[in-house]
């Protein structure tokens, strides 16, 4: 919060009637409230000159409206405190200083509304499809499967509604705030495409060794922001292509299932394995950004290729684990391979192997941190809440994994549906 946000809040603090008149402060001015940004401007520079105490030596009244009119400017002048405004008067104003004044919003709770909304429609269409496809595939039913996936195009259709809706507020994919990941880095000028040039000039009083380590840190500070820029593009134009992608998917599936193709498998797969070839162009941007910031802030002769590494399969791991459970699952289905269901399945292990190993070490890692003791017990506290609740969701989901293995094994032995 700025310094003119403190003092117009400590003033609001001070008014003894905080009300939720939505144009007193437009009055104040003596403008619209559709007034523009430079109308509300020109409309204080000159009330502030007509009723600067300074300009008006003896009135009493002249200093109470001198801050009564820089309140308004202050309020108005900011498009989010105006919103606020606009909506709840001066006491929601008042109030978004506070901690989570932000959903006093309205442009962030029109987003949480709708995204509510929308996640409500979705889980209901998503139920329904699982009870029809349960029905369909026990054969209790013999809709065709293009019927049965219905709601689950519903559900797409929710999906492409809300990006489109977020495309045209722009507050989804677009950040209306600078980063600040690096405050060294803020008077860089920007190149082509978001990617830094090098501008900066060498000092002349620096040594070669020191100049060249500088030379090479700002070349590296520049390839990452073009690289994060890269990631940013990606990231904007990715969820359109993954609903696209997987909307081809589905169509692919239930014209197989229903035998108007005799695809293979892994082209019915392809257009998700094209999904995942985007994710992991993504990934690899990420990737490099993230070695170059690596080697960036490394020190003078620091070996990166260890750290890098770790970033590596941190990033890929469960991409891999993805495309390797598909590959196996379409060369079941095309009877390519004659392991079992649980064996294919296999992939799907591996995160629980991971997790329960990192679980594993925490108690270790609890022993050896410093702190206190209250500061000891919490840490215990959070370490057997993440224990217990990996226990819940991991026996949920192998229950259901090992319930799909033995129905692909022994149709007849298991139904999906009561």
């Amino acid at each position: 919060m700025t310094q003119g946000d403190d003092a117009s809040e400590r003033t609001l603090n001070n008014e003894s009637r905080v009300s939720t008149d939505t144009v007193g402060l437009y009055t104040a001015l003596g403008v619209d409230r559709d007034a523009t940004p430079d109308e509300l401007k020109r409309a204080y520079r000159r009330l502030a000159l007509q009723y600067h105490p300074d300009r008006n030596l003896g009135r009493s009244h002249s200093s109470s409206d001198f801050v009564r009119i820089q309140l308004a400017y202050d309020v108005l002048s900011d498009a989010r405190r105006r919103r606020i405004y606009n909506r709840y008067g001066e006491i929601g104003v008042q109030m978004a200083g506070r901690m989570g004044g932000d959903l006093l919003d309205p442009l962030v709770s029109s987003v949480l509304s709708t995204l509510a909304l929308a996640s409500a429609c979705i889980a209901v269409l998503l139920i329904v499809f699982f009870a029809l496809l349960a029905r369909r595939v026990d054969g209790s039913v013999e809709w065709p499967f293009v019927v049965v996936f219905a709601p689950l195009w519903a559900a797409d259709l929710v999906v492409g509604g809300v990006l489109v809706w977020a495309r045209i507020k722009g507050t989804l994919f677009e950040s209306s705030e600078p980063s600040d990941s690096d405050d060294e880095d803020e008077d860089d000028e920007a190149g082509v495409d978001g990617c830094a040039t090098d501008a900066t000039p060498l000092l002349s009083g620096q040594s070669a060794p020191r100049q060249r380590r500088a030379s090479r840190r700002r070349r590296l500070r520049n390839a990452r922001k073009c690289a994060e820029a890269q990631v940013a593009k990606v990231a904007t134009a990715a969820p359109a292509m993954y609903l696209l992608l997987v909307v081809a998917f589905q169509v692919a599936l239930v014209l197989r299932l229903d035998n108007h193709v005799t695809w293979p498998a892994l082209l019915v797969a392809t257009p998700w394995l094209v999904l995942e070839a985007i994710h992991f162009v993504q990934l690899t941007l990420q990737l490099t950004a993230g070695a170059l910031y690596i080697r960036e802030q490394a020190a003078h002769g620091e070996r990166t290729f260890k750290r890098i590494l770790v970033l590596a399969g941190n990033t890929f791991w469960w991409l891999a684990i993805r495309v390797s459970l598909v590959f196996l699952v379409t060369a079941k289905f095309d009877e390519r391979i004659v392991w079992s269901w649980p064996f294919v399945f296999a992939p799907t292990y591996l995160p629980c192997v991971w997790w329960a190993i990192a679980l594993c070490l925490l108690p270790q890692q609890l022993r050896s941190m410093n702190g206190d003791s209250e500061m000891r017990q919490n840490a215990a506290m959070i370490v057997r809440t993440c224990i217990f609740a990996f226990s819940v969701v991991a026996s949920i989901v192998y229950s259901f994994v090992a319930l799909l293995a033995w129905r692909l094994s022994q149709p007849w032995a298991v139904r999906l549906a009561l």
